[in-house]
């Protein structure tokens, strides 16, 4: 008994008025003295406080499970329960259950509870059963798994790197005893717990933050006569906004007053448009102005460099009036590209500051030799263009290493001091969207970059933490983003609904979203969807800690499949099979993807090596100097990626076999990734066999490859060879779509192979394509043919469209 009520023991406010005393384990019999707190002090001075019945149920909602009577609840927690769909049917997913195993078993089922006046979806099960810790998870009818976040207090991962929770008989909600405080405590107070047995505690304050919320508009708002400045910094003990302009930079202080949501607010009774600014706390750790950094705000519209100061814009001035209409997600061929590789060798008529910025990339759209024009793609993904880390204007990297959320990239303005960004960012999504092309931008929420301005405001709120207080680093890049603090989250949203009512923007490609969570991208596209009902949404479901793929086959996302990509590689190498190129030239459909435009398909992107250096024959990944059957292979890779279901993305220069030489690692090689437009010509054939699978695929022809619904079985007929990975599938084999169907074959070997068609007559086919070019009108079928065997030649492919009604 002794030994229990000395194990470790921690406290935390929840609200000013509710204190928590949290053990190990489980407290055992009666209520004694040594664990019961004899004194609690308000800064410095004694309170009175009585103890108060703990509701398991808040128990429950952290580590989704609580004791009730001679039972254990295991409780959905309310924020999945919401997140997903009500009508769902959840199940206790655990060893006992079978884990996925569990939805056929009603006994596994949970249900709604009424327990101490609240409703819970939730499972009892009698505690006598469970004697023994195991990990467990929920998991809906329809698969959905429902993980625990980061922060929770008995998060597990395994040993395969399954992150589960915990259930232990002895820490059932019987460890959290509830004090309620005569005296209000203030986010500004310190609270010290006194216990009999000698122990003195300090209340931490962390979970009464992470539940702050607060709805008002944040940042600099500009009225008539007036600016408001509101920023979020719950643990800072006084805050000050730095207002200056680039004619006096010594800077005008205001202190700014703080309130129970932890907001600081301040209002000056001037309009002050155009003037820079920004902020400085004083906390436990700076006591003086001196020392206190300059920050960013968060909620900046624009900034003169990454470092700050940020620019007091006001939102009316630069509303969006483009009326562009996006295309259909199922409808898009998407070229994903960084600003600087395309300009750095374009023929702008003008160059300006070395041809770096937004309005230089706008000027080349309007030239009819545009790349992305010529190309013919209708819609491009930019990677990042929000305000992210730099040292000199001129310095190149990818820019996923961000600064600011809401301000435009101040390295690609002409006049970043003057805010031009804003401008010109609007008008260079207006070219695309007169060049008939949607824009997508990558946009990084998982982490943020070195500048540090939110960690400079409350890095405890805003980043997670691992159980040494160190920064969590599955993205990579030394932070990971608490998105499952509210007003994280609101600023994610609040940038977003920015981005696409200032610019107008299409789309939307999260960066490493497996550290967002499914739970939190659903809540998002319903937020999102709401300001632009057409808005495509994408994501790259990975990090360094795991893969939520087959978690968002329910959500409207496309996804980028990087085993379609790997693959693809493998496959025109040869070392593929029937099983796999049948299984993505259907759009991942039998197991990950839940609607056709789910899976983005890809061989290549800005990761790692050019699509070339991946399967070049010559020695060291070094493709600058293809081979015929490099060529040929990435030709092949075209036409599957061209006709595979699902929304196709080619990386910038991969349709001119553009190489980095071998590198892995480009991010910061500017010289690798600018685009060497000589190789056009140089590389014609492959050229042209890309623009021409983009404009069949968007063609009348194509519509029965882009695809809104999940089709039929029967819509798809494959053809394998009997002997190796060369195969046709007839795409529309049903009818269902309309009379037309198309058949493609391919053959990635070096000998001739042999497809059998069956029952299929293919007299009537008409050739489109072969592994070389599209002909300028279909052929008649004149292939090698006998007994309804069609003979391929090596490293070769075939289109035909077949007319089965005359």
């Amino acid at each position: 008994m002794a030994e229990c009520f000395h194990a470790n023991r921690s406290a935390h406010l929840i609200d000013g008025k509710t204190l928590c005393i949290e053990y190990e384990c489980d407290v055992v019999g009666p209520r004694g003295d040594l664990h019961n707190p004899v004194k609690i002090l308000l800064n410095g001075s004694a309170i009175d406080f009585y103890e108060v019945e703990f509701l398991n149920h808040s128990f429950g909602e952290r580590y989704c499970y609580f004791s009730h009577c001679d039972d254990i609840v295991f409780t959905l927690p309310s924020k999945y329960a919401n997140a997903l769909s009500r009508s769902d049917d959840f199940f206790l997913a655990c060893q006992i259950s079978g884990w996925g195993d569990a939805v056929r078993s009603d006994r596994w089922k949970l249900g709604n509870l009424q327990l101490n006046g609240h409703t819970l979806v939730g499972l009892k099960i009698e505690k006598c059963l469970l004697r023994d810790p195991f990990p467990f998870k929920f998991i809906s009818a329809d698969g959905k798994w429902c993980s625990p976040d980061d922060d929770s207090p008995n998060v597990q991962i395994s040993e395969a790197s399954a992150v589960n929770f915990f259930f232990a008989p002895n820490v059932t909600g019987n460890n959290v005893i509830c004090y309620s405080l005569k005296n209000t405590a203030s986010l500004f107070d310190e609270l010290d717990v006194i216990f009999a047995d000698g122990v003195r505690i300090g209340a931490s304050f962390s979970r009464w933050i992470s539940s702050l919320y607060c709805d008002i508009p944040l940042g600099a708002i500009v009225s008539e006569n007036s600016t408001t400045f509101s920023v979020f910094a719950p643990r800072a003990t006084a805050a000050r906004v730095a207002i200056f302009d680039k004619k006096t930079p010594s800077p005008a202080y205001y202190q700014m007053l703080p309130s129970d949501d932890g907001v600081w607010r301040t209002e000056i009774s001037k309009n002050l448009i155009g003037n820079y600014y920004h902020y400085q706390f004083l906390s436990k750790d700076i006591s003086d102005w001196d020392s206190a950094p300059k920050v960013l705000d968060p909620y900046a519209r624009a900034a003169v460099t990454s470092n700050g100061p940020g620019i007091i814009l006001r939102d009316d001035d630069f509303v969006a009036d483009d009326d562009f209409r996006a295309p259909n997600c199922k409808d898009l061929v998407i070229l994903e590209m960084h600003l600087r590789d395309v300009l750095a060798n374009s023929p702008s008529t003008e160059p300006s500051n070395g041809k770096l910025n937004f309005s230089d990339l706008e000027q080349y759209l309007g030239r009819k030799d545009c790349y992305p024009r010529i190309l013919g793609v209708n819609c491009v993904e930019l990677q990042p263009i929000q305000e992210f880390d730099y040292s000199k204007k001129e310095d190149y990297h990818w820019g996923y290493m961000p600064a600011n959320w809401f301000s435009p990239a101040s390295t690609y303005a002409k006049c970043p001091e003057d805010a031009s960004q804003v401008l010109e960012l609007q008008k260079l999504v207006k070219a695309f969207h007169r060049a008939g092309m949607a824009v997508i931008l990558d946009v990084v929420y998982n982490h943020f970059g070195d500048t540090g301005h939110l960690k400079n405001i409350d890095s405890a709120y805003y980043f997670r933490r691992n159980r040494d207080g160190s920064f969590t680093n599955f993205s990579g890049c030394g932070n990971d983003f608490r998105t499952e603090s509210p007003m994280a989250a609101k600023l994610i949203v609040d940038s977003l609904e920015y981005i696409i009512k200032t610019y107008n923007i299409d789309g939307f490609r999260f960066d490493l979203a497996e550290l967002l969570s499914a739970n939190f991208l659903d809540f998002l596209q319903k937020r999102l969807k709401s300001v632009k009902k057409s808005i495509a949404l994408m994501a790259e479901p990975w990090s360094f800690r795991g893969n939520i793929g087959t978690s968002m086959q329910k959500l409207p996302y496309s996804v980028w499949n990087d085993e379609y990509r790997d693959f693809v590689r493998s496959y025109v190498l040869a070392n593929g099979n029937f099983n796999g190129l049948r299984y993505f030239l259907c759009g991942s459909l039998d197991f990950r993807s839940g609607f056709p435009g789910q899976s983005v398909n890809y061989v290549a992107s800005h990761d790692d090596r050019g699509w070339v250096d991946n399967i070049t024959e010559n020695s060291h990944n070094d493709g600058s100097a293809p081979t015929e059957n490099d060529c040929r292979r990435t030709r092949l890779a075209a036409a599957i990626l061209m006709l595979s279901i699902g929304i196709p993305m080619i990386a910038e220069g991969q349709d001119f076999m553009a190489s980095k030489h071998g590198v892995n690692n480009t991010y910061n090689r500017g010289d690798l990734n600018a685009l060497d437009y000589g190789l056009i010509e140089k590389n014609r054939t492959t050229h042209e066999y890309f623009k021409q699978l983009i404009k069949f695929r968007l063609s009348e022809c194509g519509d029965v490859l882009r695809l809104e619904n999940v089709p039929s079985k029967t819509y798809f007929r494959f053809f394998p060879s009997q002997t190796t990975s060369a195969c046709a599938l007839m795409y529309n084999a049903d009818g269902t779509f309309n009379r037309k169907k198309l058949l493609f074959a391919i053959n990635p070997h070096f000998s001739e192979e042999a497809i059998n068609f069956m029952d299929i007559d293919l007299v009537h086919c008409e050739m489109f394509a072969d592994e070389d070019s599209f002909f300028p009108s279909p052929k008649k079928f004149c292939d090698k043919f006998s007994n309804n065997t069609l003979i391929m030649p090596p490293l070769s492919c075939r289109i035909y469209a077949c007319d089965f009604a005359r």
